[in-house]
């Protein structure tokens, strides 16, 4: 009896992504390689931007025959990089034509170039850049066998070393396809934007809304996204913290500060509480590492299930953690964490984020509103609570659409 292959099947709006990024990536029916096309798929924070992005690069592996082809995909996070390695290995298995390997590079992890076969190099993009500083032809070895490259939070690929990386793997014009849900850096639409919108050759994808004015409407509408209820909690800090320049963020001195205030550490605490009382799994953003462990160790006080998670926490602790947070159980509980969870996180039950770390960085934000965003036909919730305790007084902030649509106007002036 032959051998039932698993389904890695697609929702109609991510067939209709998939083939709008594939008119870009091989116009006129040209073979996928050496032709140096660049396109970003623009979808909202859980509309499945990784299940497209897979379906996309097994295209790409699929259309080469010579032996020693890699597909790459980068990523900036252990989290990202867990995510895509699990979801290119479900993927190949049933859109695959041949056997292929799944390389990982990232955390602990170590690169044999000599061992490296045919198939996908999920790396991480700080530890890339740390092993091409210690061996300058590594890059050089990689760009021969790369037949095309996959950039995941693609806001972040004119970095000046993100881009050094990623300009080199594309020496010999395999295509290259960017995941965003912000294309763009600033709110202002300022000159790292256009910079970013030119890296890809003002080409960029997204969902068609089919009337309903933006794509997060529509999926909305038709229960992929949750609906997002959005609470401005005001408080009075009087913290004295300088005004960041246009399209910079606050310094970690000033969040340090800002997590030492006590009506903002009283506030954080409260509002877990109450939301805690209300919903099975909730997410808080901290302004700072120890405001963070604070708030962990009062809430676990009241007996609540409360957990840090922060950089410093060990992979293996941070994976148990997650992981705990993840599963169907009757007891709630809340996770405070500062610079992590903000991208490749993925727990569909949660159903309330709190965002408690202030962020004149627009792209910062959709990303940790879009923790609590997933619907009930992906898994998530029918609505969802997002309480932001600091920052309320942020311009265009409030709505999940106007961040969608804020760098419209840049990537259609080419």
């Amino acid at each position: 009896m032959p051998q039932v292959r698993p389904n890695y099947g697609l929702y109609p709006y991510q067939r209709q992504v998939v083939s709008d990024l594939l008119n870009v990536l091989v116009p006129r029916n040209e073979q996928l390689v050496i032709n140096g096309s660049r396109v970003v798929a623009h979808m909202p924070t859980g509309a499945g931007k990784t299940r497209v992005a897979c379906h996309i690069a097994c295209h790409m592996l699929n259309r080469v025959d010579a032996e020693g082809n890699l597909v790459v995909w980068l990523a900036s996070t252990e989290e990202l990089c867990d995510q895509a390695a699990e979801s290119l290995e479900q993927a190949w298995q049933s859109l695959g034509n041949r056997p292929a390997e799944i390389h990982r590079y990232w955390g602990d992890a170590s690169l044999e170039m000599s061992n490296l076969g045919e198939g996908f190099l999920v790396a991480g993009l700080p530890k890339l850049w740390a092993a091409s500083r210690n061996d300058n032809q590594l890059m050089i070895r990689l760009a021969k066998m790369t037949t095309g490259v996959i950039f995941d939070e693609a806001h972040q690929a004119i970095a000046n070393t993100y881009r050094y990386i990623s300009e080199y793997l594309l020496t010999y014009q395999p295509p290259l396809l960017g995941l965003t849900a912000t294309p763009g850096r600033t709110a202002e639409a300022g000159d790292p934007d256009y910079e970013l919108a030119e890296m890809f050759n003002f080409n960029k994808v997204s969902i068609d809304p089919k009337g309903h004015g933006s794509p997060v409407t529509y999926l909305v509408k038709q229960g992929f996204l949750a609906e997002p209820y959005f609470e401005r909690i005001e408080i009075e800090s009087q913290v004295d913290v300088l005004d960041p320049r246009a399209g910079l963020d606050y310094t970690p001195r000033d969040l340090n500060k800002i997590g030492e205030n006590e009506n903002w550490q009283k506030a954080i605490i409260e509002h877990a509480l109450r939301a805690l009382r209300r919903h099975k799994r909730v997410i808080v953003f901290c302004p700072s590492v120890p405001s963070a462990k604070r708030c962990a160790a009062a809430v676990r006080a009241e007996g609540f299930d409360a957990e840090p998670i922060l950089g410093e926490t060990p992979s293996e602790l941070r994976r148990d953690i997650i992981e705990r947070f993840r599963q169907v159980t009757t007891a709630p509980m809340v996770i405070f964490n500062y610079g992590v969870l903000t991208a490749g996180f993925d727990a569909p039950r949660t159903k309330c984020v709190i965002i408690a770390r202030p962020t004149k960085s627009l792209v910062l934000y959709s990303q940790m509103v879009g923790r609590a965003m997933r619907g009930p036909r992906s898994g998530g919730n029918k609505t969802c609570d997002i309480q932001t305790v600091v920052d309320t007084s942020l311009p265009g902030f409030g709505s999940v659409v106007e961040a969608f649509q804020n760098w419209e106007r840049l990537w259609q002036e080419e």
